[in-house]
């Protein structure tokens, strides 16, 4: 059996993933892994092009940023429905990639939902590219995450939190085994409600 081929990276991408390794204590192997099966669900040839033609007087920077948000919301509109994206289980939770997903609770008048998520494999597989109506607050108990809020990426540690707007596209990538998290939704995420008995 011949040894899996390894990716061979230029000097510059070893350096940004030990100071990336530095600043959060994430292994090189992991920090590599999550940016590569992000990079998969981002246009970064898009980008890379439109700043091209800005830069050679093509279109303004306005003109990119407008073609950047049509493209953006044509993506979300094909790619973006929860409930395409989450799979229930026999035990009232839902899985989304490498994450397992438990309603805690949910205001009785509709106005927000309390979810707990952790990783529950080894793959680091990214929640994909999703939005709902509702504004998400995210509290990082254990663990990281490559958090991705329309085509930005920024890694997330714990204790911290982040914010993602009504309706932006994001992803989420768990970094680590241990990681957890809690999220309130406002208003509630129906693909996320286990189903009621009748």
């Amino acid at each position: 059996m011949k040894p899996p081929k390894h990716l061979v990276l230029d000097e510059d991408v070893h350096r940004a993933l030990r100071k990336k390794k530095t600043e959060t204590g994430i292994t090189v192997k992991d920090l590599g892994n999550c940016a590569l099966r992000s990079a998969f669900e981002r246009p970064l040839l898009a980008e890379a092009i439109g700043e091209k033609l800005v830069a050679n007087g093509i279109l303004s920077e306005e003109q990119f940023d407008t073609l950047r948000r049509e493209a953006l919301q044509q993506i979300c509109t094909t790619a973006a429905d929860v409930s395409s994206i989450v799979r229930s289980t026999n035990h009232s939770t839902f899985t989304a990639g490498s994450w397992e997903i438990e309603e805690l609770a949910i205001d009785s008048k509709g106005t927000y939902q309390v979810l707990s998520a952790w990783v529950r494999d080894h793959r680091m597989r990214p929640m994909k590219i999703h939005k709902h109506a509702g504004v998400e607050f995210v509290d990082f108990l254990e663990g990281a995450a490559l958090v991705t809020i329309d085509l930005d990426s920024r890694v997330i540690t714990a204790p911290d939190t982040v914010t993602i707007p009504p309706n932006a596209v994001h992803s989420m990538t768990p970094l680590d085994r241990k990681t957890r998290l809690v999220a309130v939704i406002s208003p509630p995420e129906p693909a996320y409600r286990p189903e009621q008995p009748e």
